[in-house]
């Protein structure tokens, strides 16, 4: 894989009670063994399809708290970029994909979640602003501590992430591509999304993406 187009994956899947979950994951560790599931094999449907995530959006997330005022106001082409890997990823979730080996069966459509997306948003901004590439944010938080801490009280929950992809539909045909990063994708316990793309123009790899799903 090009060095300047890195992509990692952690995932972590809940009971419904967390005591007795564990979570975390170091740099660039890959933990997303869990995301296996075995359901009914779906056809592709419409591409209008696709959207169902974000129509749902208004409903199910919750009031953002104070820790998301940095990313409250954000680059239009930013947010551009976030709903398209929104787009791509339920049209790919929509076909149905083989991760890895494994067969997944087509899932419903994750939904637009702004808790999430903050979350997303404020690790990509770390990333570039810091000029790092790891699931650890530069203060040490860890993706479920920023899911909790965006107001996203999950029962299971994933993180992807990636740097150097200048394009939604090159970083999504990368994540397709690594077969954790597919799991997460494609894993239909998982029932929300959100996204976050920060432009670092002076640091490494330029472009930093990345993904937080859940549920609840």
């Amino acid at each position: 894989m090009d060095a300047m187009s890195r992509l990692s994956a952690a995932a972590f899947l809940c009971a419904l009670f967390a005591s007795g979950c564990v979570a975390g994951a170091e740099p660039d560790e890959e933990l997303a063994e869990d995301a296996d599931l075995d359901e009914p094999t779906g056809a592709v449907v419409d591409e209008l399809a696709a959207d169902e995530g974000a129509r749902r959006a208004e409903q199910e997330s919750d009031a953002l708290p104070s820790y998301c005022n940095d990313v409250l106001t954000w680059n239009s082409s930013y947010t551009t970029f976030e709903n398209r890997v929104l787009t791509l990823v339920n049209q790919r979730r929509a076909a149905g994909a083989v991760c890895g080996g494994t067969p997944y069966p087509a899932a419903t459509a994750l939904a637009l979640n702004e808790n999430l997306r903050c979350a997303a948003r404020k690790h990509s901004k770390d990333m570039g602003t810091n000029n790092f590439m790891s699931h650890t944010g530069s203060n040490g938080s860890s993706p479920w501590t920023r899911m909790k801490n965006a107001g996203y009280n999950y029962k299971n929950a994933a993180e992807n992430i990636a740097a150097g992809q200048s394009t939604p539909e090159t970083v999504v045909n990368g994540w397709m591509a690594s077969p954790d990063h597919c799991k997460n994708i494609m894993n239909g316990a998982l029932r929300d999304l959100g996204v976050g793309y920060h432009n670092a123009s002076t640091s490494t790899y330029k472009h930093y993406w990345t993904q937080a799903f859940g549920s609840r």
